[in-house]
Formats: C-alpha cells, structure tokens, sequence
C-alpha cells in the first residue's frame, strides 16, 4: 500500500510522539532528579548510571532490545510502543539538565518556606518549579530534538502508519534524492538551532535566578 502524502503523516507522526514523548521525558526525568539532589537518597551513583545509559549504550543496541520488549508485550509497530521507547531515550537529557540546576539551588529558601507554614507542595510548585523551570524546558527541548530526530530505534519499531520524518527521509535517501528532503533537511537545521539558542539563554536566565555571576 503506497500512502499519497507520505510527507505529511511523517511529519504529523513525528509531531505527536515527540510531543508526548517529551511530556513523559521531562516528567519523569525531573522527578528522578529531585530524587538523586536529596541527601537522603541511597545509591545515588548506580541510579544515575542507570538513568543515563541509554546516552551511553549504542543505539543499535538499545533498539534491539526496545524492538524485542515491545514486541513481546505487543507494542511493536504501534505510537504507544515508539512513544515509550523515546521516553527512555530523552529520559537523560532531562535528568542531567535539572540536576545540573539543582546542583546550585538554595535550599535555604525551601527549608524558610517550610517553618513559614508551607506544605511540600505548595513549597514545590512555588518556589522549587520556578527556581529550576530554565532547566526542565532546556532538558524538554534536548528530549524533543531526541525524539523528532530519532532513526535507529523507529527502524525496529515502526510500521507503515508509523514513519516519521527521519525515516521518510532515510527512505528518499535511498530512492531517490529530491528537493523535498533538502528542504526538510533545511528546516530541520533550522529548528536545532533555534532550540540550541533557546536552551543556551535558558541556561544563562538560570544562572541569574541562581545568583551566579561570570
């Protein structure tokens, strides 16, 4: 079966797993790096390994076992499976950026909020998400850029309904190379950089919020 536009379900298809795959990333990310800046926390070493090896173990890898997982669980072929695959995959992006946040947040104000009444929530949602807000957008912004130019994984996973603009790419690529794929390759280009600024004046605006001076 030959699809009439297969730019455009590329294109949307790559919109929506990035999308939720980005909520999800950043979601869980920011919570396991909560989680590894408290003092409490036991083994802070191995859980960090372990949220970020899916930047360390090579992706052909990671898709083989991804592939294998959602095929068992009957995942393979479907948004549901590419979804979660992304989430493990810009998972890291995320810790690593809020943690780097973390790393200089005062916990004075945190500890002043608590003796003034204030529940761990309320305290979290209004003073803690603000403080490091710069961070979870550039870690979201790293976990969507992950996604939206993902190959290797969709490879294993995707199915005909499920292309996204890589792989339509790295299929014209082998057909035939048209003027299509250099203007996607051209926004494509374009949107990184956008992004990289972005997270690069995230990363400064951050940094004043924090006090740090250069």
């Amino acid at each position: 079966m030959e699809l009439k536009n297969p730019w455009g379900l590329a294109t949307k298809n790559s919109l929506f797993i990035a999308f939720f795959a980005t909520i999800g990333s950043t979601i869980l990310g920011t919570v396991a790096a909560l989680g590894l800046s408290s003092r409490h926390m036991p083994y802070k070493a191995a859980f960090m390994a372990l949220l970020i090896s899916p930047m360390i173990v090579p992706l052909i890898i990671s898709g083989t076992a991804i592939f294998f997982f959602m095929a068992k669980v009957g995942l393979a072929a479907t948004h549901t499976g590419i979804i979660l695959s992304h989430i493990i995959l810009g998972t890291p992006f995320v810790v690593i950026t809020v943690t780097a946040t973390l790393s200089g947040f005062d916990h004075s104000v945190t500890r002043a909020a608590a003796s003034l009444g204030s529940n761990p929530v309320n305290t979290f949602m209004k003073i803690t998400l603000p403080l490091i807000m710069p961070g979870v957008i550039s870690g979201a912004l790293f976990a969507f850029v992950t996604s939206f130019d993902e190959v290797v994984v969709v490879l294993f996973l995707a199915g005909l309904e499920n292309t996204t603009i890589p792989i339509q790419m790295w299929v014209g690529l082998r057909e035939q190379l048209s003027p299509t794929i250099m203007a996607v390759a051209t926004c494509l280009i374009v949107m990184s950089t956008l992004i990289l600024v972005t997270a690069e004046l995230l990363r400064r605006r951050s940094e004043r919020l924090r006090g740090i001076n250069r």
